[in-house]
Formats: structure tokens, sequence, C-alpha cells
């Protein structure tokens, strides 16, 4: 009799599991749809059906496994019901407060949570308002006990009524469907990695601890590809591919502003210490500013960088396709004045030929006191641009933009060729407010005109990486393409990638950290946000 009491109240005890980890399956399936939202629009109906599967799969997964690790071997060791409530709430609580808060991360920065993320993070609060790390410890605290609590009730409940919830039949529906999806996804995955199905492949680091079955290994064990074959095959996308440019990214929905007023951005060739004292000298209203402003290293790369705001990588892409800047399409729509302007010592092969089309004659005066006006400068020509801006600077609500394309002055002797000292460039403005940003770029310029005139629902990143200089967004972490190399600025490093796949770090106080590497999740990242723009062909 014993004996059966005792296995009685084991078997009672694994289904009672069983409930409780189905019941935090249903809830961990509601809290990955935060992170499938925040997946990269499926471009195929198979990318979209992955997708779906996966996050059935995985998110069901992950209890399961949770159950038959920590939980079910305690059912059966130490079979008494209110020690193990308790316990396995509090492993719940740990499991889903741990999801919780990797989804608020990844919203926020892109990446799962890892040793950096959470110094990251309270880096991050700190800077927001003084003792803000210790709020949001405070907040953690509550939260893990909230979610404890609620734990508590649910495996109270579920062992209360464990006679009803086992009469219940669809349980096994879902069990049959959290199967099937988990094994049709690894499935699809080991074929997408072996075809390099991208629409499937980027959606690998989406959830968290995933790690999807790859191909290279399984189907060359069971001899359905060689080794050979598939490392041939991802050579000809990583080596050389040609990266084609996805621009704009989605339809512009975006609206009039209701200011008015003249927006004049004027980039010179070169724009050296002596120069800048002249304009300022002459232009009284003008103000430096006081951050890192990075050019680049090619005059017609900086060029495409002011007037599209995406990263060089896509240069040859949209000049084959002769791609007008997207913003022209609203800005006509909206009869807002754009003209472009060229000076006339300025190398005629700045602009592509199809732009040049638009381009104003060099001696064309710049008229007009509404709409923007982007000028490209030769450094030469300082005394023509400054007695060409010097009325518009009288009249009211003329804003002024003003900055180099190229370093002036690269004789830092101890500098390394790659270090982004080589590459700054001042910064002037006059009528805007700028932020006082650590890091600027030349594809911030356009978005910050741009918003005086227009707002956009995805605010302009469906055309621009660029950042507006009036707001007030997080400057780290920032990935910049500027040829030949790929800079990655956190708040406390620079990880700079050659084009020959070589990664560098350096410290905060720019001494090169032998062997340091970025954080992996950082770095992947970055690397996706350069190529969002990118479709890669054969």
């Amino acid at each position: 009799m014993g004996k059966n009491q005792q296995r009685d109240r084991i078997a009672r005890l694994v289904s009672w599991g069983h409930w409780f980890t189905f019941c935090n399956i249903l809830l961990c399936l509601g809290i990955g749809l935060l992170y499938v939202e925040t997946a990269i629009p499926a471009e195929t109906a198979l990318a979209a059906g992955y997708l779906i599967i996966s996050w059935l799969g995985h998110f069901a997964f992950l209890p399961f496994v949770i159950f038959i690790v920590l939980l079910f071997p305690l059912c059966i060791l130490l079979p008494f019901s209110r020690v193990l409530r308790g316990y396995a709430a509090l492993v719940a609580t740990v499991g889903i407060f741990a999801l919780l808060f990797d989804v608020i991360f990844f919203r926020s920065y892109g990446f799962h949570l890892n040793t950096y993320s959470l110094a990251q993070l309270a880096s991050d609060a700190e800077g927001l308002f003084p003792g803000g790390s210790f709020l949001m410890l405070a907040l953690f605290i509550f939260a893990f006990l909230f979610i404890f609590g609620s734990q508590l009730v649910l495996a109270n409940l579920t062992w209360k009524r464990l006679e009803h919830l086992q009469a219940r039949k669809y349980p096994r529906a879902f069990v049959a469907l959290f199967i099937a999806s988990f094994l049709a996804s690894h499935s699809s995955h080991i074929w997408a990695d072996a075809v390099l199905y991208t629409p499937i492949t980027q959606q690998d680091d989406l959830f968290p601890l995933s790690y999807p079955t790859t191909a290279k290994t399984l189907m060359a064990r069971h001899g359905w590809i060689t080794v050979e074959r598939y490392q041939s095959q991802r050579d000809r996308l990583t080596g050389d591919e040609t990266l084609t440019v996805r621009y704009p990214q989605a339809p512009l929905l975006c609206a009039r502003e209701a200011g008015v007023g003249h927006t004049i951005l004027i980039a010179f060739d070169q724009l050296d210490e002596a120069s800048v004292q002249k304009l300022r000298s002459e232009l009284s209203d003008l103000q430096r500013h006081g951050g890192t402003h990075l050019g680049h290293r090619q005059t017609h790369l900086g060029a495409f960088s002011v007037l599209y705001s995406i990263p060089d990588l896509y240069h040859e892409s949209l000049t084959d396709q002769q791609l007008m800047p997207a913003y022209l399409n609203v800005l006509g729509d909206y009869s807002i004045p754009f003209t472009l302007h060229t000076t006339a010592s300025l190398n005629d092969n700045l602009l592509p030929q199809y732009l040049r089309t638009i381009v104003h004659n060099a001696d064309a005066p710049m008229t007009g006191t509404h709409g923007i006006s982007v000028i490209f400068a030769a450094s030469s020509d300082i005394d023509s641009v400054i007695d060409g801006l010097m009325p518009h600077m009288e009249q009211p609500n003329t804003r002024v933009l003003m900055t180099g394309l190229t370093a002036a002055e690269t004789n830092h002797i101890d500098v390394t060729l790659s270090a982004p000292e080589r590459i700054r460039v001042p910064l002037l403005y006059a009528g805007i407010e700028l932020q006082n940003r650590e890091l600027t770029h030349l594809d911030d310029l356009m978005p910050t005109v741009l918003s005086h005139f227009i707002s956009c629902t995805d605010d302009f990143s469906a055309f621009s990486t660029g950042r507006n200089l009036k707001g007030d967004d997080r400057v780290f972490p920032r990935v910049q393409s500027i040829r030949p190399y790929i800079y990655l600025f956190e708040g406390h490093q620079l990880t700079v990638l050659d084009q020959e796949g070589e990664l560098q770090l350096y410290n905060e106080q720019g001494q090169l950290v032998p062997g340091g590497l970025p954080a992996t999740p950082v770095f992947i990242q970055a690397l996706r946000d350069l190529q969002r723009f990118g479709n890669q062909v054969d």
C-alpha cells in the first residue's frame, strides 16, 4: 500500500509538473511575440512560415527542457508537493525574469543579454540621471518578486485543479504542434543553411539561446553534400559577392513640418584650421561642434554620404542604378525647393553624371529664402562661398551646416593609418541647436537638414543610417563604413575591421589591446546594421 501511495504521489506530481510547464510555455510564447515583432519583415512566404514554426518550437522547447532537467528528477527524488511547488515557482521565475529582461534589452539594443550588455545597460541608466543604475536595480528586484508571486499562484492553482485539468484533451494537440514545429524549424534551417537561403538564416539570432541546426556537418556526415562544396558556395557570397542596394527599404510615409525657412548645407572638399578661422571671423554666427565629426578618405564617397546618408558600401550599386536620393520625391510632393550647387574650382568628377544633371551652374548665385540648398565647394573657393552666404545669413529662419568631406591634414605621425583622427573634419553650424554628441558623421547631416521640413514614421530609417543631430538618441554603439575600414564605436573602446577581415581593438585611451575582441552580439548587430540596405547576390 505504501508503495502504491508513493507511486500515485509521484505520478500526480509529474502530471502537475506537465501542466505547470504547459502554462509557462503559453506565457513564454506570449513573450516570444515581442521578439517576432522586431524581426526583419519576411521577404518570402517560406521565411514567414519558418518564423512562425521557429517561434512555436523554440519557446515551447525552452520551458520543456527546464522541466526535464530541473523539475522532473525532483518529482521522483523529493515527492513533497509544497516543496516542489515553491521550487518550481522559483525556477520558473528565474526563467521568465531572464526572458523578459532579455526581450526588453533586445528591443532597445538589438542583441541578447551577456556580461557586456549588463554593463552597457547600467552605464546607459547612469547616463540618463545620477542614481539611474540603482533605480534600475530596484525595479529589477520588484519585477522579480512580482513574477515569483505570480508563479506561486500559478503553481498552487494548477495543483488544486489538477483533476479538472487532467480531464482536458486539447493539450495533446498543442504538444503535437510544438513537437512538429520544433522538428520542422530545424529541418528547414538545415536546408536553408545548405543552400544559403538568407531570408531564413538571417533569423538565426532573433531568439535567445537559439542554436539552430546547421547543414555543414550534418549533411556532410550523411553524404548529401561535401564540405568543400559547401565552403566554396559560402565563399562566393562572403568573398566576391556583389552587394546590391535596396533603396529605399520601404515606402516613405512622411508629413510636412509646419516650420519655414532656408537650410544651407555646405561641404568643402577639405577644410583646414585656417579656413575654419576665416569662416568664423567673416561669419560671426558660425559655431563649432565640439564632438568628433568623421569625414571620408575619398572626396566622392564623402559627397555620397552627405547626399544619400547611407554607408559607402552601396556607392557602386546605387550609382550603377542611377538612383536619386529617395527624399527628393517627398520634397517634390510638398513643393519644398531643393537645389544642388557646385563651385567653380570643384572637381567635375565629384558627383556621378546622373546627379550633375540637377546641379546648378557654378556661376549661378544661390537664391531663395525657403527650402534646402546643398553646396559642394572647393577649398580654394572659400571667398566666393563667404560672399554668397553673407546675405542669406542676414535673413531670418536661415540655418547653416558646414563641414569638410575629407581631412585637410593627416600629419599624425604617431597615429596608425586606421585611426579615426585621420578622417576627423570640422563641423560648423548656425541657426540650429545641435546636441553635444561625442561622435557624428557625414551621414547625420541630411537627416538633420530634412527634419526641419518633413517628418517620417520611421525617422528617415527607410533611406538613411544617419541620425538627426538635434535629437537625443543614444550615441553608442555605432558602426561606420569608411573605406577601407569598418569602425565600431563604443563608449569605452573602438574596433577597426580592415578589408582583410582583421580586427583591432583600442581602449578608451586609444591604446591597442593585443588579442582584444568586441562583444560578439554587438559586433554581429553592427555588421547587420551596415548591410541593412543590401542584398547579396552572385
